[in-house]
């Protein structure tokens, strides 16, 4: 029955799509990926941490729909996503394993197949439209990174106008108001120069519960600038975050700054340097973003491969301890091309706690990736990470750990 439900489904999809094909409205990119993983973990006098390997897949289906003179719907989809190899829906078939016995791999029947983009553009003289489900961020530190529901305005002024108003959570009360995102950003481009501020809010109800809660919101005030003069490429932002966080008599903060400098030595090679900064607090709550984080940040582990920021990310430096410690830290890094169809990337940092009143981390992080171009697009990718750090001050003294993650992986993008 669930096999004829899928056949059902295809040749329904088919009859849709066809006529938009044969009239070329309908535009199809995406990435077919499968990717395998190992970990490395040793924490003093904590046997729990060890190795795990591991492997997984995504087909990913981009379309976009072109109505009419500007009118289109986009959509995206991912397929057999959320798994791994061999999980309890995987076909495997033998007399101790009935619920395996199915026949199907995971997602053939559906239920790992998401839907992130699905949502309508209309393109006027002076404004654009966006409405649906979409894709929001502000590039840089990321300081706003969501993927939700919502309206996005495009303003064709002198200097562009985005402005957003995103449905974070549907409360379903009439009591309870709904968690949403706001806000916008203005844009200067200039020939080696641009500029954007950025000026966001999240509000997001306590839901009845004002005893150890209180509303979320929370507000973000953003500057971004980039430089590009000839070998030579500058970025720098700053972001400040204030206001209430979700617990009760809890405050939001945010102070953090990032800058990335880096210079080209010929068309093969290119070197840079980055510094991160962000105020900690042993009491309140530290915000490093507005939105669910569907894009993510892990620049620390970049180093030019598709592999890092997913399955085995060190996360967004700025609260790497994730206890609102801050940062500060540093990193260098170099990305070579070797031939036309082979390049590497390698990267070297340092991070430490601004303030260690809850936590005192040292940490060390070392990274190298290659990509290999076997075919046209097509490409073999390897990554490998390793980190060394100290817990001090712990009740039981200092605490060493030392992290090893290895990432590869076939890339086929359509």
């Amino acid at each position: 029955m669930k096999l004829l439900k899928v056949l059902v489904a295809a040749l329904l999809l088919a009859a849709m799509v066809a006529p938009a094909i044969a009239e070329d409205r309908l535009s199809l990119s995406g990435e077919m990926r499968t990717r395998a993983f190992h970990t490395d973990y040793d924490i003093d006098d904590v046997p729990s941490f060890g190795t795990q390997t591991w492997a997984n897949q995504r087909l990913r289906i981009a379309g976009k729909i072109a109505v009419a003179e500007g009118v289109s719907v986009t959509f995206r989809t991912d397929i057999t996503e959320g798994t791994n190899w061999g999980d309890s829906s995987t076909f495997f078939s033998g007399p101790n394993n009935p619920e395996r016995s199915n026949g199907f791999g995971h997602a053939r029947s559906g239920s790992q197949q998401q839907w992130d983009r699905a949502h309508l553009d209309l393109d006027f003289e002076m404004f654009s439209l966006r409405a649906g489900q979409q894709y929001f961020g502000t590039g840089g530190t990321w300081a706003i990174d969501t993927q939700d529901s919502g309206l996005t305005f495009r303003f064709k002024t002198a200097l562009p106008i985005n402005l957003f108003f995103i449905v974070d959570k549907d409360n379903g009360s009439l009591n309870i108001q709904d968690n949403f995102l706001y806000g916008g950003d203005v844009q200067y481009k200039g020939e080696s120069a641009s500029a954007k501020l950025i000026l966001a809010g999240y509000h997001g109800d306590d839901g009845g519960d004002s005893d150890t809660g209180q509303n979320e919101d929370v507000y973000m005030v953003g500057v971004q600038g980039s430089g590009n003069f000839g070998p030579v490429k500058l970025f720098g932002e700053f972001d400040y975050f204030d206001g209430d966080a979700q617990s009760k008599n809890v405050d939001a903060f945010g102070t953090q700054l990032f800058v990335d400098g880096s210079i080209a030595a010929g068309d093969a090679m290119t070197f840079g340097a980055q510094g991160f900064y962000a105020l900690g607090d042993g009491n309140d709550q530290q915000y490093v973003r507005l939105g669910n984080g569907f894009n993510g940040w892990d620049p620390i582990m970049d180093v030019g491969t598709s592999l890092s920021n997913e399955e085995i990310p060190l996360g967004n430096p700025m609260d790497f301890t994730g206890e609102s410690a801050g940062v500060v830290g540093g990193r260098l890094y170099g990305n070579f091309k070797a031939t036309d169809k082979l390049s590497f990337g390698a990267s070297v940092a340092y991070l430490t706690v601004e303030e260690d009143k809850n936590v005192d981390i040292d940490e060390y992080a070392l990274a190298g990736g290659m990509v290999w171009k076997l075919l046209p697009n097509t490409s073999f990718q390897l990554q490998l990470q390793y980190e060394d750090g100290k817990v001090n001050d712990t009740s039981e003294g200092d605490v060493d750990f030392t992290a090893f993650r290895a990432g590869t992986g076939l890339f086929v993008n359509f």
